[in-house]
């Protein structure tokens, strides 16, 4: 639900089937979650926890300390579950590392490197990584007890190739402040080594924090004339809603687009060694389940950080006549924006992103046993299709919401009409061609149920992807300012695909598959009737 706000939760309370909470959790819970949801959407702010924290109890709830009091506190903080995360991802690296290390393999496409000491081991991970790690935590929370904020911003301070270079490795902590959530800096590609794993100091935003808060100096000016530096870059709790997809938690550099791709190469090196170097004998074969589902959280991680880039614009807290300030509004570059949209797509909307194959999903095992209630209540074979449309659909709500798009069409009129901006027409249209390409390919020979013209779960996504069409088509068109845009826009979307379909189909002909034949038949039939409908509301 990251960067999700009050306006986005109340139309995902209308719209359960959109809503990430349902869509990602197990289908015997979703009633319960539906219900719960659409209780606190009666709540101020559609239930938003922010608006609706409790002051008389600190420490239970994740805005805790921020509303409702004379003097805010973060009451509440989770930086040590994130962290949490970050051991278990060094860990299945260490494991496979040790693994290749005793079959004599060298790493595949690296350049040898001289040869250094062993470093010493704590509880099977490097001390170079838990060590700064302990630290980095024990700063953050010691920083909340002297009255630092979180800082969700300040991980921008710096680019991802410096990071990983003698320029900071060793010598200067990676992010502005300790008071970030960080994800830990594990390196498979950008600059020219590995740099520091996580902070390794106080960073320059929190002692410039505490300079202002503490001194004894009566002339406060010289200090907060500094307010523009890049190092000192302020956003929180509170910015994590908004419209700046740099004020996020688990992002990384100042352009995360960097450390979302080296994410994905880290997913792709741990998918490929499940079989062979994470699980050995003796092992259960839940452990091969366990280490999927931690690559698929870590490429979920990165794609929903990328979203957050469609329809962005950058906040400044400077004041009018700080030295270098800029203004409060800056609209993300065009480029920066189509760059995270084909992240995203590359990365969700494609059946190769997830490096599903026979021999790994009949691996996944399951340890069934009533000391896990999750556990005991699962199948014990992995949801495949479930799993991944849920993600999916997770990550169509991220681009699709009203809000994202109205964001967009807001921008349009930010930007001056003879620069470059993502339109609203160009995301609907660049979503729909990526999810129906198969549209475009032309079928050579005859398809089969085993050998579909769509895979089951592309034919999956494209029946979400038209459900979000429609409900964008018919949508009340007064719930927001660009609704009527919007509702026109999605129509359009239809009209274009159903087109592109019904010519598919007949320029396949005989050579479709019962899948995807029956797929088509459907999705048309569907269009027809809403087109018809859309234009009986009217």
């Amino acid at each position: 639900m990251q960067g999700f706000g009050p306006k986005t939760l109340a139309w995902l309370a209308e719209n359960p089937n959109w809503d990430p909470r349902v869509r990602l959790a197990d289908p015997s819970q979703r009633a319960a979650i539906q219900e719960k949801i659409a209780a606190d959407a009666m709540l101020p702010f559609s239930g938003h926890p922010l608006a609706n924290a409790d002051p008389f109890s600190i420490g239970d709830e994740e805005y805790d300390g921020l509303h409702g009091r004379t003097s805010q506190v973060n009451g509440f903080c989770s930086a040590a579950d994130g962290m949490a995360f970050d051991v278990a991802m060094m860990r299945m690296s260490a494991a496979m590392l040790n693994a290749a290390d005793a079959d004599g393999k060298e790493g595949e496409g690296k350049k040898e490197e001289p040869k250094t000491p062993a470093e010493q081991m704590l509880d099977g991970m490097p001390e170079s990584f838990v060590g700064p790690l302990i630290a980095h935590l024990v700063a953050h929370e010691v920083g909340h007890t002297l009255g630092l904020r979180h800082n969700f911003k300040s991980s921008s301070a710096y680019t991802y190739a410096d990071i990983n270079s003698g320029k900071l490795k060793g010598s200067k902590p990676h992010a502005g402040s300790v008071m970030d959530y960080i994800g830990a800096n594990f390196r498979m590609a950008g600059g020219d080594q590995q740099g520091d794993y996580t902070m390794i100091g106080i960073g320059p935003y929190d002692m410039w924090a505490i300079e202002y808060g503490y001194t004894f100096a009566s002339d406060l000016k010289p200090i907060l004339a500094r307010c523009a530096e890049p190092e000192l870059t302020f956003g929180t709790d509170e910015d994590t809603f908004g419209p700046d997809p740099l004020a996020r938690r688990y992002d990384f550099s100042k352009d995360p687009l960097d450390f979302a791709k080296n994410q994905m190469e880290l997913v792709k090196y741990h998918r490929k060694r499940l079989l062979t170097d994470f699980i050995k004998d003796g092992d259960s074969w839940d452990r091969i389940r366990y280490g999927y589902e931690l690559t698929l959280s870590l490429q979920t991680r990165a794609s929903s950080m990328m979203s957050n880039w469609v329809g962005g614009a950058f906040i400044h807290r400077h004041k009018k006549g700080d030295p270098k300030s800029r203004k409060p509004v800056e609209v993300v570059p065009a480029a920066q924006q189509r760059a995270a949209l084909q992240f995203v797509i590359a990365n969700t909307l494609n059946d190769e992103a997830f490096g599903l194959n026979a021999d790994l999903t009949t691996a996944m095992g399951l340890d069934k046993w009533s000391d896990d209630r999750d556990a005991a209540m699962s199948d014990a074979t992995w949801p495949i299709h479930e799993r991944i449309m849920g993600i999916q659909a997770s990550t169509l709500t991220q681009l699709m919401n009203p809000t994202t798009l109205g964001r967009c069409y807001d921008n349009e009129f930010r930007v001056p009409a003879d620069q470059e901006t993502l339109t609203l027409p160009e995301l609907l249209s660049t979503v729909t061609s990526s999810v129906w390409s198969e549209l475009e390919a032309k079928v050579d020979g005859a398809r089969t149920a085993r050998k579909p013209q769509v895979s089951s779960m592309r034919r999956n996504l494209q029946r979400e992807h038209l459900q979000r069409l429609i409900d964008l088509a018919l949508a009340d068109k007064s719930s927001s300012p660009a609704g009527r845009a919007i509702s026109a826009l999605a129509t359009q979307e239809l009209q274009t695909l159903v087109a592109k379909i019904e010519a598919c189909v007949a320029a396949t002909g005989e050579n479709a598959d019962p899948y995807s034949r029956a797929h088509f038949a459907q999705a048309t039939k569907r269009i027809r009737k809403v087109l018809n409908a859309g234009y009986l509301i009217q």
